[in-house]
């Protein structure tokens, strides 16, 4: 063993306990937020309950793997902690997975990259978060180190386990399919080793592989398809345009301005500077082709799912990694300039990266996604007999219900619909028994005025926008609670999902509420 890799081994191992800490650290405190209130709906059942809902919901988003390995922490006791222990694993354990796939692009870059990786807010955040994203990152790898690790020896024994890790993506997300379908590009990369002797003999045996373990799924939901929606009909959601998509990509991977600006630069200098034309142009095109990709897809079958940074996950590697190649070629490109610079660009950029990083890495700490937890606390202290809530979105029900330790009847909430005023106003109501009170929530369109008219007390719950300023104009409202949710994840990281709680009481109009600003 050499001194390099000696040194190499060390830092690793200090990235692990140093990336293991960051992660563990208050990922059991915070709130479940809506997405992880799915998951642990979606995980209560065992395979043959996946089996039978999946049979009579065979488009449903997600497919079942990610929710029978979570169902082993079941039945929850602290789903906080329970739901997250998978994430938190696989998030730790990519780090050294990311050491070895970035070392086969050049063991120059392997340190940078997983260092960057080790103290990157967003990849911590995925750690700490109760969904599949994290493992499929860690799968997604696993299956691109093995293809490389092929193209390099020509041996296929490494084409079994690559295809089986793909064919894991797709039974944990199908967002991965974008990933297992445009990764194939690495076959046009050139390593400087010894060729792939027939690489259109050993790509057939990699799809032959990948779709053999995947057409047992494929032929489950073709049986079972029988006509039902693919899209929620009432989740409508604007995907965005592709300047903000991408805008988007760059805030979420490479956070605050000046670390976004440099990143797009090294992107654009990476093909300029290189001396292999081909593979800075593979690497740049695994970045913009799959965003472009899944916009077009979304755009003429007018599906109806915004696009965000987490359906592009398993790419992250892969853009830490050209970012670094960049550099790499620069620093070749002006190899005198180094008597003159102490530091050379990649230990700049990995100084920039990590500090940008730990600016938002302390507020998220302290920082919820989404408060349902001590929204609910405050409820169930202050209800009284006749009260009612609306709630500014329909998907903030399951969240209060969850906290009120109301579990869905079957698989996912059913809020009945109604319409109150046929094609104009429309009501979704559930009641529910709080602190031995009745208490119905609403989501509606109708105006707030007619809930108190039998003089009873409203409770409003909405989002950061429009509605909160114009309830804080309405002298009728007094703003009672705010819930913090500052580092969300929808459309962009971090997205504010705060929640503000107001109280109209017409009996009692000097009812006096906080005094907190508004941006």
């Amino acid at each position: 063993m050499n001194k390099i890799v000696k040194k190499d081994i060390l830092i690793l191992i200090l990235c692990l306990i140093i990336g293991f800490a960051l992660r563990f650290y208050t990922f059991d405190q915070k709130s479940l937020w809506i997405d992880e209130i799915h998951t642990y709906n979606d995980s209560r059942d065992d395979i043959q309950g996946q089996l039978k809902y999946y049979k009579d919901n065979p488009t449903y988003l997600h497919p079942p793997l990610f929710f029978v390995l979570t169902h082993t922490f079941y039945p929850f006791t602290k789903p906080e902690k329970d739901l997250r222990i998978l994430p938190l694993i696989f998030g730790v354990l990519s780090m050294p997975m990311f050491y070895f796939l970035s070392r086969l692009f050049s063991s120059a870059i392997a340190l940078p990259c997983t260092l960057s990786l080790t103290f990157m807010t967003y990849h911590i955040y995925f750690s700490q978060d109760g969904r599949m994203y994290s493992l499929i990152m860690f799968f997604g790898m696993a299956a691109l180190y093995l293809l490389m690790r092929h193209l390099k020896t020509s041996e296929k024994r490494y084409l079994i386990p690559a295809a089986f890790f793909f064919a894991t993506l797709f039974y944990m997300s199908y967002s991965t399919i974008i990933f297992i379908v445009f990764s194939q590009l690495v076959w046009l990369y050139q390593l400087n080793e010894k060729k792939t002797k027939s690489i259109i003999s050993s790509l057939s045996l990699l799809i032959g592989l990948t779709l053999s373990l995947c057409f047992p799924w494929i032929l489950f939901i073709v049986l079972n398809y029988k006509g039902q929606p693919v899209m929620d009909p009432i989740t409508i959601q604007d995907i965005d345009s592709f300047p903000n998509i991408m805008l988007g990509m760059f805030n979420d991977w490479a956070p605050l301005p000046p670390l976004s600006i440099v990143s797009l630069i090294l992107l654009i200098l990476f093909p300029i500077f290189s001396k292999n034309k081909k593979n800075s142009l593979i690497l740049v095109a695994l970045f913009i082709l799959p965003i472009g990709g899944l916009y077009l897809y979304c755009k003429l079958l007018k599906v109806t799912q915004f696009i965000t940074s987490r359906y592009y996950i398993n790419f992250l590697p892969l853009f830490l990694i050209t970012l670094y190649l960049s550099l790499d070629t620069i620093e070749l490109k002006f190899e005198k300039l180094k008597g003159f610079i102490r530091l050379g660009p990649k230990h700049l950029f990995l100084i920039l990266f990590i500090l940008s990083n730990l600016i938002i890495l302390f507020p998220y700490y302290h920082s919820e996604k989404q408060d349902f937890r001590s929204l609910v606390n405050y409820l169930n202290n202050h209800l009284r007999d006749g009260d009612k809530l609306v709630v500014g979105t329909y998907t903030y029900i399951p969240g209060i219900l969850h906290y009120f330790n109301v579990d869905p009847v079957n698989r996912h909430y059913v809020i009945p619909f109604s319409w109150k005023e046929p094609g104009k106003l429309f009501e979704f109501k559930v009641s529910l028994i709080a602190q031995n009170r009745n208490f119905p929530i609403y989501h509606s369109n109708i105006p707030y005025a007619q809930y108190v008219e039998d003089g009873n007390r409203l409770w409003i719950l909405l989002g950061k926008g429009p509605g909160v300023d114009e309830l804080k104009k309405n002298p009728s409202c007094v703003l009672k609670g705010y819930f913090d949710g500052s580092f969300a994840m929808f459309r962009r990281f971090p997205s504010d999902a705060s929640m503000y709680l107001f109280l109209w009481d017409p009996k009692s109009p000097g009812e006096k509420g906080i005094d907190i600003p508004i941006e």
